[in-house]
């Protein structure tokens, strides 16, 4: 079994994947096509901004780097005449509810070269798969020229990354249900709804058969801290029952968001309770706590299947920014 492309040591053999062009080389991916690495990045990122003008700046180097250094990183680069012109790296490891995958995130791939892109993914997709790692996902930008080699590639819409900036929006009425701040007393009540959302994915068309440990679930959820700086959790009740409930959190640094973006999460409203407009007033509620929280913008994400979330998100204001895409090897 082949080991992993590594950053040192002798380069993994390629020659199954030929090049395209005699001046073109592809090989594993280490710290000197990094200065490299990050200027096809950044360019891609350029283009993305283009599309997609709420996206921020972002520090390309900066992303590569952070991703670069984590454990279990691995990839391949193309030189063509000994400059870069694509790459492609994935986290590769055990995920929770995953197993054994490869994860291409935000910043691990960049080309102008469509071809030089599937190229490269095979050399480092080559390798993966010999090191028993059959699942890969792969953020990308959400433009049809992002997207194209890699639906080349085999890979399919999964997810969808969500951004809104605009601050807070009217609240549409739901009769009879208040929102607030929510409490230690409610995150038992909101570990149970947040149930629903698995229920849901499961169902067609979306069957998500995801593994849940409910003991960890339930442990997860007494875990948080609502005095965490930046985070907010908000329940909507009726009848002194917690029916709907949203939660907010300081997001990660990634390339595009920008630096005043919260992460929103677990966003679900009782299903018998749902069409009384309680998601719409629970999200209005959110964005206005959001914004007193110092917040200018919202990042969440939805399966493209579920059709519900497919529809709402987009029609509250998100714009989607990346898709997650999905490839099981040896599926077709």
């Amino acid at each position: 079994m082949a080991p992993p492309l590594r950053r040192s040591g002798p380069a993994a053999a390629t020659s199954s994947v030929p090049p395209l062009m005699s001046s073109v080389s592809i090989e594993p991916f280490q710290d000197g096509h990094l200065a490299g690495a990050a200027e096809e990045l950044a360019a891609r990122h350029e283009r993305h901004r283009s599309a997609v003008p709420l996206l921020a700046p972002g520090d390309s180097r900066a992303a590569l780097e952070g991703l670069w250094r984590k454990k279990g990183v691995s990839g391949a680069v193309a030189l063509r005449d000994r400059k870069v012109a694509a790459f492609v790296l994935a986290e590769v490891g055990e995920r929770a509810r995953f197993g054994r995958s490869a994860w291409v995130p935000h910043a691990g791939h960049a080309t102008g070269d469509d071809e030089l892109l599937r190229d490269t993914y095979a050399a480092a997709a080559q390798v993966w798969v010999e090191a028993g790692t059959e699942l890969h996902y792969a953020m990308v930008p959400a433009t049809v020229e992002a997207l194209e080699p890699w639906y080349r590639l085999g890979f399919a819409h999964m997810h969808v990354e969500g951004l809104y900036r605009g601050g807070a929006q009217e609240a549409p009425t739901a009769a009879g249900v208040t929102l607030r701040l929510g409490t230690r007393r409610d995150l038992k009540d909101g570990e149970a709804l947040d149930l629903e959302i698995y229920r849901l994915q499961a169902r067609s068309p979306s069957f998500a058969r995801l593994a849940l440990e409910r003991a960890a679930h339930r442990a997860q959820w007494s875990e948080i801290d609502l005095d965490e700086e930046g985070l907010r959790y908000v329940v909507a009740e009726d009848q002194g029952i917690v029916v709907g409930h949203s939660l907010i959190y300081r997001a990660e640094p990634i390339l595009g968001y920008p630096a005043d973006a919260a992460c929103l999460a677990s966003t679900v409203v009782r299903e018998d309770l749902r069409r009384r407009g309680i998601g719409g007033a629970l999200l209005a509620e959110m964005l206005r706590v959001a914004e007193d929280a110092g917040y200018g913008s919202l990042v969440t994400n939805w399966r493209m299947t579920n059709l519900v979330a497919s529809r709402f998100w987009p029609a509250h204001g998100f714009r989607p920014i990346y898709y997650r895409l999905h490839r099981t090897i040896g599926s077709g």
